[in-house]
């Protein structure tokens, strides 16, 4: 009985897990709304930035699957990062851009937060 309920447990946490992994595109959809729901892009640039975030998110998990390490993962994240944002600058008026960048920094202290709040439960 207790093995059965262990594999059962196992199951349904394994596919929970895997059920989070988004696609490429899903990211990239998110991303877009979201920056849609906060900046108010025009339908043009809507379009331009879920391209922009497709070919980001394409790239990041592209890359992912070759299993790098946490050390050049995180490297080649931030390069794509940077890329996007150099994207972004391009497409986004300047009052957008700069809202765009207030948000990034306010979700970067947010996850600092998040990580301290972590460390201290350790």
């Amino acid at each position: 009985m207790n093995k059965l309920f262990l594999a059962l447990a196992f199951i349904f946490f394994s596919t929970a897990a895997f059920a989070d992994k988004k696609t490429a595109a899903e990211k990239a959809k998110d991303k877009t709304e979201e920056m849609q729901k906060n900046l108010q892009l025009t339908p043009e640039q809507n379009k331009k930035i879920y391209e922009v975030n497709f070919k980001a998110y394409t790239s990041i998990s592209d890359y992912d699957a070759k299993d790098p390490g946490k050390k050049l993962k995180k490297k080649q994240k931030k390069i794509v990062q940077d890329l996007r944002d150099d994207q972004y600058k391009k497409i986004l008026t300047s009052t957008q851009y700069k809202k765009y960048k207030d948000l990034k920094k306010k979700e970067k202290e947010e996850e600092k937060k998040l990580d301290e709040l972590k460390q201290d439960k350790k």
